[in-house]
């Protein structure tokens, strides 16, 4: 019992002692100066988030609606009664929510079309420019 009280009284000495060293060296460290590069910060501006819309009309009435926010093209449609408008809101064939339609893909044939026959014509303009080609070798 007397050697688990010495161990105890020695461990509760050690601590004390550690922390009050510990206490003691605290001091921060000494910071070095950083020479900082002479270039100066430029910012960029964010592209403008222009919104442009295309609206559809038949007869007076809005019949699509196309708008083009950021890259982001979506179409929104009016959400029209079907079936001679017997249908009740909340039916199959009735009228409900009509979300917008995102553009995922376009495809432009006609503009690889275009592309293709402006690299035809460079390269035509391009062949003009060059040197003829050396003759064949003669036969034997």
């Amino acid at each position: 019992m007397r050697a688990c009280t010495f161990r105890s009284a020695l461990l509760l000495a050690l601590a004390a002692a550690t922390g009050i060293a510990a206490a003691q060296s605290t001091e921060p460290p000494k910071l070095e100066q950083l020479n900082d590069a002479d270039t100066p910060i430029t910012v960029t501006p964010k592209e403008s988030r222009e919104t442009t819309t295309r609206v559809q009309r038949q007869n007076g009435r809005i019949v699509q609606e196309t708008v083009q926010a950021g890259g982001s093209t979506y179409t929104v449609k009016p959400n029209n009664a079907t079936g001679g408008g017997t249908s009740l809101p909340g039916d199959a064939g009735g009228t409900g929510i009509r979300g917008p339609q995102w553009t995922v893909m376009e495809f432009d044939i006609a503009k690889k079309q275009k592309q293709r026959s402006a690299d035809a014509a460079a390269a035509a303009e391009n062949a003009e420019d060059a040197p003829p080609p050396p003759p064949p070798p003669a036969k034997r």
